[in-house]
């Protein structure tokens, strides 16, 4: 009886999804769990048959009564992942858990017509982890029907720099795109912006610094003063806030794992832990944002750190996924 993960490569390294199950599955090693590498491809290349012969491969260390912890979506299209726990599953009493990281269907407005499919996925698993209640609750109204669930609550960014006090600075940090979020273009406020991205357009926007993207330590090392904005809106074709309000951000724990306090839009999934832990503040516009940053003291400042600083520990060695691996063990293997 052995444990195993999913874990993706091929995709760029600035590729959150990428970053995101690497991260899970090195905290999974470290549990005892084996790897099961699955490489981003143009799927449609390949006929049924190859593919089964791919997935063949990559499960080549899975037997019977094992424990598959699979990490979702593939990106390699839902007819992957379903082939993927199908084969899984023809195996003698092997159990398979879905971790899901993200819902196509609810990140896409174009792929809503998946929901069938992915709930039909789903509903093969013996355990699913979802990211928070709300999103397990808008799956049951969908069809979800798996009784054994793990609740992942926030995610980790584990890292091997030392954790730094942050410097009081009325400065914004905000990781993302400027395709994908579109507000850096129209930056107009007195309190200075710093995205963490590569230009892949002009901007004209006033107050706003462009630092490109940059690896993982390096990013945490400057990440050492000033605010983490996590700001979602509407683009063609994703509803980002909305979605924001069921999944986690990864750059929210980005911030936390560098120390920094937190400015988030109002209605997101970890609003609640946010307020009750004293991590930043809930804004409702980002005006609201600068205004509360420059009237800022070093000594609220201050406090806002310590505060952060508590939960930085827990994120940046990885507790809260080494929790919702060892909880999803648990369920899969009791009544």
């Amino acid at each position: 009886m052995r444990t195993h993960i999913t874990n993706l490569y091929g995709q760029a390294p600035q590729s959150t999804a990428l970053i995101a199950q690497n991260m899970v599955a090195d905290v999974a090693k470290t549990l005892g769990f084996n790897e099961i590498g699955i490489y981003s491809y143009p799927v449609h290349t390949d006929t049924d048959s190859e593919v089964r012969k791919r997935i063949d491969g990559m499960i080549a260390g899975v037997g019977a009564d094992d424990l598959v912890v699979a990490q979702f979506p593939s990106w390699n299209s839902i007819e992957f992942d379903d082939l993927l726990v199908n084969k899984l599953l023809s195996y003698s009493e092997v159990k398979v858990a879905i971790f899901i990281h993200d819902v196509i269907p609810l990140m896409f407005e174009n792929n809503y017509y998946l929901m069938g499919k992915f709930i039909a996925l789903c509903n093969k698993s013996e355990v699913i982890i979802v990211p928070t209640e709300k999103m397990l609750n808008r799956l049951r109204k969908e069809g979800l029907t798996v009784s054994k669930v793990v609740i992942q609550n926030l995610w980790d960014h584990t890292t091997a720099i030392q954790y730094k006090q942050p410097k009081f600075s009325k400065l914004i940090n905000f990781a993302g795109a400027v395709t994908r979020f579109p507000f850096v273009k129209d930056w107009h406020y007195q309190t200075p912006l710093r995205v963490f991205s590569n230009i892949d357009e002009p901007v004209t926007a006033q107050n706003v610094e462009f630092s490109g993207w940059i690896p993982d330590d390096e990013m945490m090392l400057q990440l050492s003063q000033g605010f983490g904005l996590v700001w979602s809106e509407q683009i063609e074709n994703q509803n980002e806030r909305e979605y924001s309000t069921y999944n986690l951000s990864y750059k929210l724990s980005t911030y936390l794992a560098a120390g920094i306090p937190l400015i988030v839009n109002r209605g997101i999934s970890t609003q609640k832990f946010i307020e009750d832990n004293h991590l930043g503040f809930v804004v409702d516009s980002l005006s609201e944002a600068s205004e509360i940053v420059q009237n800022m003291t070093e000594k609220e400042y201050a406090d806002l750190a310590t505060n952060v600083k508590q939960v930085s520990y827990i994120i940046r060695n990885g507790y809260f996924t080494k929790k919702l691996l060892i909880d999803t063990v648990h369920a899969a293997f009791t009544k």
